[in-house]
């Protein structure tokens, strides 16, 4: 009966309310995200945690600028299976005061391939099948630490952590590895996702807070840091705006996200590349490696000069515990000081002149990389999001406000994610 309750409310407009929003500035999922462009990673595990200081949700609204409901957001750890199915473990948070929060967990689990057949709390949206399942509700109060995890082994088991008690909720018969790199079946990226959105259906919501964050993948050696990091989401269509996203480098191989109060764009967190700084003394060069202002110790720092076949290594040293590097005799009229880049740092150069086009090429494939991220940033196309289907859940407003049905709810949900699949099949 329930799904065909929910079949009828397909044919159903959305309810149309009286407030509509108009931004001026581009939203996002905000957070951070795993996507490497040249190579892949497999993994039985993925998780995101987030520690939440202070916290204020504001209005969400649907993708149509229709008033949606106040004071409820989602905070979504996402990641392809198989580059098959696609799968979310989703913490949907109202807020009740300015401290205090309800947390409920809900899963959506994604057939990238067609509608699944004879499983329960599935349903289908152009093609494309989808389990939607509601778990336990919890409370938190500011600050509290919420971790959201995925394992397949034997199944796909969905889980949390909140300030420390661990809980698995839901198990699916669908072993297989979370992939990170390459596209999926429907050209959405096999990327790994926890970020910040509007309460489903591709819905936007005003957030402001001081968060952060970590994201991790298990590998043959344990618990690993994602060594790359986006500030926005690629599959998901909830977005936000109000938290700006910067990446954390003091701790070069564990950096993690900062969210606060901001505008947010797409940008890489991690690796970036430090500055290099070079003076020169007769013969002398005087190195300097730093971040945002930071000097960046214990680095190793190369001098190179060209030859026919391109540059190569003549000096090679460590920085100091101020960031200074010293390179005696070692300055021609043409040389290349180079950082071959450490886990969250992206390599970088510094030459001395202009040289040769074919140096020059030569010169800008060290650094390739970082540029390859920021390209692609530019020109993805983040229609191709889907939105998430919480039809199963009532959200609450604040009692100040007028609660909209149930009916009211679904529908505005079931719009949104069909205008979503629709934009994914035809690949507007």
């Amino acid at each position: 009966m329930k799904q065909v309750l929910l079949i009828i409310l397909l044919i159903l407009p959305v309810v149309a309310l009286p407030t509509f929003h108009s931004q001026a500035s581009a939203s996002y999922p905000t957070g951070m995200t795993f996507f490497p462009l040249t190579y892949k990673v497999i993994s039985s595990l993925v998780e995101g945690v987030a520690y939440v200081r202070n916290l204020t949700i504001g209005p969400s609204y649907l993708p149509n600028g229709t008033f949606f409901v106040s004071g409820n957001a989602s905070l979504q750890l996402n990641a392809m299976l198989n580059g098959s199915f696609w799968a979310q473990d989703v913490a949907l948070i109202h807020q009740v005061n300015s401290t205090y929060f309800l947390v409920t967990m809900v899963i959506n689990f994604w057939n990238l391939t067609g509608p699944f057949v004879g499983v329960k709390n599935a349903t289908t949206f152009q093609g494309l099948g989808v389990i939607c399942y509601q778990g336990p509700t919890f409370p938190v109060k500011t600050p509290f630490n919420l971790t959201l995890f995925m394992t397949s082994n034997g199944s796909l088991d969905f889980g949390y952590s909140v300030n420390g008690k661990e809980k698995i909720y839901l198990s699916l018969p669908y072993p297989g590895y979370f992939v990170m790199g390459g596209l999926s079946k429907i050209g959405l990226p096999n990327d790994l996702e926890l970020v910040w959105g509007g309460p489903g259906g591709g819905s936007v919501v005003q957030i402001t807070g001081d968060i952060t964050e970590d994201l991790y993948y298990k590998s043959s050696s344990g618990l690993q840091v994602v060594p790359e990091a986006l500030s926005v989401g690629l599959d998901t269509a909830e977005s936000a705006y109000g938290l700006a996203v910067s990446g954390n480098l003091d701790a070069i191989f564990h950096p993690f996200a900062v969210l606060s109060p901001g505008y947010n764009s797409p940008s890489v967190l991690w690796p970036i590349p430090p500055t290099i700084s070079v003076t020169q003394l007769n013969k002398t060069l005087i190195v300097k490696l730093s971040i945002n202002g930071r000097p960046l110790p214990g680095q190793v720092v190369e001098v190179q000069y060209p030859t026919i076949a391109g540059f190569k290594v003549s000096f090679e040293n460590v920085t100091n515990a101020t960031g200074f590097v010293v390179f005696p005799n070692a300055s021609t009229d043409v040389y290349l000081v180079y950082y071959p880049g450490n886990f969250s740092l992206a390599p970088n150069y510094y030459i001395s002149s202009s040289v040769s086009p074919a140096l020059n090429q030569a010169v800008s494939k060290l650094v390739s990389g970082f540029e390859n991220l920021l390209n692609f940033l530019r020109t993805y196309n983040f229609k191709k999001a889907l939105s998430s289907n919480f039809t199963h859940v009532e959200y609450k407003a604040p009692p100040s406000e007028v609660n909209l049905t149930l009916i009211e709810y679904i529908s505005a949900f079931l719009a949104g994610v069909l205008i979503s699949a629709i934009l994914v099949k035809y690949k507007f």
